[in-house]
């Protein structure tokens, strides 16, 4: 059986017919057409999320760790517009979501009928594609243009690059009636199979790069958000090894190597007057998602290599430090392993001198810590020799994804991080979806801000307890304290931080989570025994730190990087 929606069951058949294997599903009315469709048919899971926001979030975390849509569904009104902030989160990540809302008959929209208000096209700032599905499907035309779009939409989740596509539905009354699924060729729509390509740089511009590549003898990569085969880590660790390049990466990079420079934003502070000519790039290459560090940005900006390279297939035209001059429009693996092989070393220091400061800072940094109370830089050198290897670490925003960018990592886990928006609204929800996707191990690094924020995250039916929350509270959104500007307005500060009297505990506990406290060296050790330890829930380790003393160690932790 199935809906006796048209749209609603061929939506259901294409998408299981195209590897769709999971739908997300808010409970509602408008959306019952979908909800009978999805929930018949065979070979899609379908989860129940009631807070469409968390949803969302939840969705994209398994769209993200499987690389492949997942669907969202819910009814219509105000529900829709709860997608927001995880939709456009998604499109600057480019991750596939199919989101399928509900909607009232075009024709009742503004006419005072509840739940209804103006939803085509109402995401399509932050969608790849918005489609409006036909309602009247009684004729051959409608069904095959109906067919049509779902198609296109579908496939348009992943080709030519990632990234959400809105299916607003709209149904009439009566909405939970059912028929039995058709059989009948001519009542079905066309399966459209998308054909996978890939480009390659053309032989011309191949050899033109490749001759700029050996002849420059300052060039730098810089990478940003995102996951790679190892081939790809194998090319670059190729092309690190030429003299003229210096390759940096972050935790969300996912690109670990002792051929890499990994920790930009400790490195950073060792640029002076005195090194800076030596470090300045000619060549700058980036590629990939977002990129963390603050710093990097405003020394490149600063800068202005006199070349920039931008390599994404999206072709998005990324001018992030004012300084493009060639938008290459190849995958980041392609263009590596057509040009690297190619390249040929020249009498550089460049590689080693950003190599040598990295060793030196290296050194500062581990003295550093070594002499540091207990704090919140404490805390992050702790859990990142503590986290599991062979896991995943989801980590929130701000704080948690800045603090990451500062220690040197072991390969074999995988970083991530709400970095398209860098919003804090759904990084539990996120890694809660993450977790259940993938049941491994994932560790979700958050701040008691965010955890509050989004504590709806634990009203879903599909927790996995291969998720660990570890809460760094250090009093609400205590990185405006170090950050320049919002510290020394001490009459304003509580409008850029977040206090608040939310106990984490009673929290976690209205949940039935596991919960686990930490104040001090000792005890962050004995948590963490505890959080790793089996659960069949998901287990929450909550760490106060002093709000006044995290910052000023951090102050003095960069403070003590620059000096010689």
């Amino acid at each position: 059986m199935t809906s006796d929606h048209f749209a609603a069951s061929e939506l259901a058949r294409l998408c299981a017919a195209k590897g769709v294997k999971h739908a997300v599903i808010s409970p509602g009315s408008r959306s019952a057409p979908l909800v009978i469709a999805f929930h018949e048919q065979v070979g899609i899971a379908c989860l129940r999320v009631i807070d469409e926001r968390s949803a969302a979030f939840f969705a994209l975390g398994m769209a993200q760790q499987l690389h492949a849509p997942v669907a969202l569904i819910c009814t219509s009104g105000s529900a829709v517009l709860n997608y927001g902030p995880a939709i456009a989160e998604a499109y600057y990540q480019r991750i596939p979501l199919l989101v399928i809302t509900a909607d009232r008959p075009e024709e009742w929209v503004d006419q005072g009928e509840g739940q209804a208000i103006r939803q085509q096209g109402v995401l399509a700032l932050h969608m790849k594609r918005s489609v409006q599905l036909p309602r009247i499907t009684s004729n051959e035309l409608a069904r095959w243009h109906c067919g049509r779009l779902i198609n296109e939409a579908i496939d348009g989740t992943l080709l030519p690059v990632p990234g959400p596509v809105h299916v607003n539905v709209p149904f009439a009354e009566p909405l939970y009636g059912r028929t039995e699924n058709k059989t009948d060729v001519q009542d079905l729509s066309r399966f459209i199979a998308p054909v996978m390509t890939e480009s390659f740089i053309l032989p011309d511009h191949a050899r033109w790069l490749i001759g700029q590549l050996s002849a420059c003898r300052k060039v730098m990569v810089l990478a940003g958000q995102g996951t790679w085969s190892e081939g790809m880590r194998k090319q670059l660790v190729q092309f690190a090894s030429l003299p003229q390049v210096t390759v940096h990466t972050e935790a969300t990079s996912n690109l670990d190597d002792t051929a890499f420079i990994t920790t930009i934003d400790r490195l950073i502070e060792a640029v002076s007057d005195k090194n800076e000519k030596d470090l300045r790039p000619e060549l700058l290459i980036t590629f990939g998602g977002a990129v963390v560090s603050k710093r990097i940005k405003t020394l490149l900006r600063k800068w202005r290599p006199l070349q920039h390279w931008n390599v994404d297939a999206g072709q998005r035209h990324y001018d992030t430090y004012q300084s493009l001059t060639h938008d290459i429009a190849v995958s980041p693996e392609i263009f590596f392993a057509q040009l690297a092989p190619g390249v040929q070393p020249n009498e550089s220091f460049y590689g080693q001198a950003w190599k040598m400061m990295d060793e030196s800072t290296r050194g500062k940094h581990n003295r550093i810590i070594a002499s540091a109370p207990f704090c919140d830089l404490t805390v992050f050198n702790t859990l990142n020799d503590r986290i599991p290897g062979a896991s995943a670490v989801q980590l929130a925003n701000s704080t948690p994804a800045r603090y990451a960018q500062l220690f040197d990592r072991v390969r074999d886990i995988r970083w991530f991080s709400n970095r398209g928006t860098s919003g804090i609204d759904g990084c539990t929800s996120t890694a809660a979806g993450a977790a259940f996707a993938t049941k491994k191990p994932t560790t979700l690094i958050t701040g008691d801000t965010a955890f509050c924020y989004d504590s709806n995250a634990f009203w879903n039916d599909h927790l996995s307890p291969d998720l660990k929350v570890i809460v760094i509270d250090n009093g609400g959104g205590n990185i405006f304290r170090f950050i320049e500007g919002p510290d020394k307005d001490t009459e304003l500060l509580p409008w850029f931080e977040a206090p608040h009297a939310r106990s984490i505990e009673k929290l976690a506990k209205s949940f039935d989570l596991p919960y686990y406290h930490a104040n001090d060296q000792a005890s962050l050790e004995a948590g963490l025994d505890e959080l790793y330890a089996p659960h069949d829930r998901p287990a929450v380790l909550h760490i106060t730190t002093d709000p006044e003393t995290s910052p000023k160690v951090l102050r003095d932790y960069f403070n003590q990087l620059r000096t010689s």
